[in-house]
């Protein structure tokens, strides 16, 4: 649920790169002229013809850009193309645009030219300005030319008649194309054009007020949802489901992304989706949120597909379907969802639900954290980290760290502490995982405690340290459970942290998490948080091993090797150890000389048995140091030789047997 609640706080972020799409396309498209006296895009649809090529342009801008209906790139490009085919400039400016920005059709820059010089030829100053960024790099002085002609065109029909060229004009201020940038003087032609009717200058009006004018803001983005501009309609209801003190209308935020999603505004329904998944002005309500995002995505929202596909990645209000989930990031992956590319690199990467794909998976996380996702640079940290790239992966991290990751702030916090600090780094590894975890991060979460426990920095501090671990465990992290559960012995509380650390650790091994794997089965030898059930300990210690975990291996050899709770399968056991051993796990190599030591499962054999121990201890295991030292104790494949014995049990207490310092 942590991770469906870190979806949600990316849905209001993924919210204002998506309007600023819409208002970057504005620049080249155009609104539906006074000409035209249809107001609905299917009225206007059904009077589009030669002959009134304004009511075929009229509709194609409804579709485009959702004013009284949901976006239809492709309904508007062939309104747009009927409009352009009978002699109107702006149906041929806005093929252009698609041509250029590959809405609703390929992209194209050859067409997009001839359409642009089609329409500024006619005098529309859009057009004239989209040419001139088109060919900037390549015609610099002529696409200078062009984008002065332009603005000089939108500037006298701005002033002639307030409306929908003034709105463009102030997105070349906005943008600084042709001119300098001028905020201030962008939001004046925008709030001019809108008080002449146009909505979608009320909702640019409104983005530009938010930080400075937040009533004002609002009060904008209500004109623009009043006038059919159902994006906006959206972006209010966000504002007033996440606003605090006087201005929070949870409620009214609800029924505005309601009203929204029934016009057919798909990210209104994912928007909608998301509230139910957070409990953010409903109750949560998990089928709730399934229906909206099928909803979304089946109009082509990807949001709203990616989000169903974290819902079925989880197992949350769907059973958990790895495949499908794939299946559904990587269509929102196509339709440009950054956070969706993002998850769907992470399963390639580690082989979740489909074939294992690296090279793939490192590419998609790296596109979605450039464009802005910042859990995918966090995750790409993470692999540089396991790469050996420690100088490389803090990069990431701080990167994600800047785009809003909490968990890229924790992973940050955790390289400085293992690198050479400063004071003044100490410092910021302790702010950066208490950020961590005041912003959603369990890990950060797991941290702090961790160092107000150790009074690293800080004044050591239990009881902080506690309530750290403990929200920890609430936000999903199985290590703040298991910290103080351990922490806290027996007790009711301990008995109910494993219990939910159990809990956790059974959904990542279902997820394919083979080192949960593993921590569950020991969980089932020991009895934490569940009666003691070495059956099913030994099942999940082969899902580990069938996964590629050695340790996984080695644990599945030792209960059959010591028939606890099992029949004793010496050949089997063996076989895995030897399997294990191969791969360098010590305690496996350590077992085989203790097998061939005391001729169990093989032949007893003094040479086997040394070159076994030996093994293990020169893997740093001090059981293989003692194996040794009794060897040469009982003279068995070796001379007997206390000296040598000593020698080979003073390694063990080196390697922490304290039971043979002497």
């Amino acid at each position: 649920m942590q991770q469906m609640r870190g979806a949600a706080a990316g849905a209001w972020v993924g919210l204002r790169s998506a309007w600023l799409c819409l208002v970057s396309l504005a620049l080249l498209g155009c609104r539906p002229s006074a000409a035209s006296s249809c107001e609905d895009p299917v009225t206007c649809e059904r009077a589009c013809s030669s002959r009134a090529p304004d009511a075929c342009f009229a509709a194609g801008r409804m579709y485009a850009v959702g004013l009284g209906c949901s976006r239809q790139p492709e309904r508007a490009l062939s309104m747009f193309e009927q409009a352009c085919n009978a002699g109107h400039p702006g149906g041929c400016t806005y093929l252009g645009a698609s041509y250029e920005l590959g809405v609703g059709v390929g992209v194209d820059r050859a067409r997009a030219q001839r359409h642009y010089e089609s329409a500024c030829n006619s005098g529309d100053g859009r057009a004239c300005v989209g040419l001139g960024a088109l060919l900037e790099s390549e015609h610099p002085a002529l696409a200078k030319e062009l984008i002065q002609r332009g603005t000089k065109q939108l500037t006298q029909s701005c002033r002639a008649n307030p409306g929908p060229d003034c709105g463009a004009l102030g997105l070349i201020y906005v943008q600084g194309v042709g001119v300098a940038v001028d905020a201030e003087q962008g939001l004046r032609l925008y709030v001019t054009a809108c008080t002449a009717g146009d909505a979608e200058s009320c909702g640019t009006a409104a983005e530009l007020l938010r930080g400075e004018d937040p009533a004002g803001s609002a009060n904008l983005y209500g004109q623009a949802c009043e006038g059919g501009y159902l994006y906006a309609c959206v972006q209010q209801g966000v504002d007033l489901l996440l606003a605090t003190g006087p201005g929070a209308d949870p409620e009214a935020g609800v029924a505005r992304l309601q009203m929204a999603c029934e016009a057919g505004e798909p990210r209104a329904c994912a928007t909608l989706g998301t509230a139910y998944v957070s409990g953010i002005g409903v109750a949560v309500d998990e089928r709730a949120a399934v229906d909206l995002y099928e909803q979304g995505c089946r109009a082509g929202d990807g949001y709203a597909c990616g989000s169903l596909g974290l819902l079925y990645s989880l197992g949350t209000g769907v059973p958990l379907d790895l495949e499908r989930a794939g299946e559904l990031f990587a269509s929102a992956c196509e339709a440009h969802d950054a956070i969706a590319c993002g998850n769907l690199g992470w399963m390639h990467l580690r082989g979740i639900g489909r074939y294992q794909d690296k090279d793939g998976g490192v590419a998609l996380l790296a596109d979605a954290c450039e464009s802005g996702d910042g859990r995918s640079c966090y995750r790409y940290g993470l692999y540089a980290a396991e790469q050996g790239e420690e100088a490389t992966a803090p990069r990431w991290w701080r990167r994600g760290c800047e785009l809003g990751s909490p968990d890229a702030c924790t992973a940050l916090s955790v390289s400085f502490i293992d690198g050479e600090l400063s004071a003044g780094d100490q410092r910021v590894a302790v702010d950066l995982a208490r950020y961590g975890c005041q912003e959603g991060s369990a890990a950060g979460c797991t941290l702090a405690g961790q160092i107000f426990a150790l009074g690293w920095n800080i004044d050591e501090d239990r009881s902080t340290a506690e309530a750290y671990f403990r929200y920890a465990c609430e936000l999903g992290d199985v290590d703040g459970c298991e910290v103080l559960a351990t922490w806290l012995g027996d007790s009711d509380e301990s008995s109910q942290l494993w219990a939910r650390g159990r809990e956790l650790r059974e959904r990542a091994c279902k997820a394919n998490d083979n080192e949960s794997c593993v921590i569950l089965g020991a969980y089932y030898v020991r009895g934490l948080g569940v009666e003691k059930d070495t059956v099913r300990a030994l099942e999940l210690y082969g899902q580990a091993c069938d996964g590629g975990w050695i340790v996984a291996c080695t644990h599945q050899a030792q209960i059959l090797m010591t028939g606890t709770g099992v029949e004793p399968d010496y050949a089997g056991a063996v076989a895995l150890f030897e399997r294990a051993c191969a791969a360098q796990d010590e305690l496996a190599c350590t077992w085989m000389g203790l097998a061939y030591h005391r001729g169990r499962g093989v032949e007893a054999s003094g040479d086997q048995a040394v070159a076994r121990y030996k093994h293990g201890c020169e893997l740093g295991y001090a059981f293989g140091c003692i194996g040794m030292g009794k060897l040469h104790e009982q003279g068995f494949g070796v001379g007997k030789s206390q000296r040598a014995a000593k020698k080979f049990f003073a390694k063990a207490c080196e390697l922490g047997a304290d039971s043979y310092c002497r």
